[in-house]
């Protein structure tokens, strides 16, 4: 008897055209998610953190890094003009907490676009969030410390996504 490898690999060689991209278009790569986010449980929190570090710095390079660079220029480094400016952007919002030292940045939906394929619903993909404000606050102001704390999240039921940013130096 076959174990489901065996099946599996038997039917695959059986199709003409398995491998053709239009007999795989079907698969939903969306279980893929599941073993990753079940994965990452498990690490500590230190772990987590470089993973979605590496996952953050992706998702800046395409596009939303250059777009923050524009704001940046536009705000010729204030910061709070820079969240002032941030308020432009269709879906966006920002509050300043306390002028020179603390921002809120808010998102009306989730803007991951994992999510927004249907690939992820988990609210500890969130984490990638928090990085990449994080990396993007490093990136435009290096001479700064900053710390992003995720306040609210619509992946764990909230009506927006918020992350609070307060400014170390």
């Amino acid at each position: 008897m076959a174990n489901g490898y065996e099946t599996a690999r038997n039917d695959a060689m059986a199709s003409e055209t398995c491998c053709s991209e239009d007999a795989c278009s079907h698969i939903d790569v969306g279980f893929w998610f599941k073993g990753f986010l079940d994965g990452m449980a498990v690490l500590d929190e230190p772990q987590r953190e470089r993973l979605f570090r590496s996952c953050a710095r992706t998702c800046l390079a395409q596009g939303t890094m250059a777009m923050y660079g524009e704001l940046f220029e536009q705000a010729r480094g204030d910061l709070d003009e820079f969240f002032r400016l941030v308020r432009d952007i269709p879906g966006v919002s920002a509050r300043i907490e306390r002028p020179g030292h603390a921002w809120c940045l808010i998102f009306e939906t989730c803007s991951c676009p994992l999510h927004g394929a249907g690939y992820v619903d988990d609210p500890a993909l969130c984490g990638c969030s928090r990085q990449s404000v994080t990396l993007a606050m490093h990136e435009l102001w290096p001479d700064e410390r900053f710390t992003v704390h995720l306040v609210q999240t619509v992946l764990r039921g909230d009506p927006v996504c918020e992350l609070a940013i307060d400014r170390l130096t």
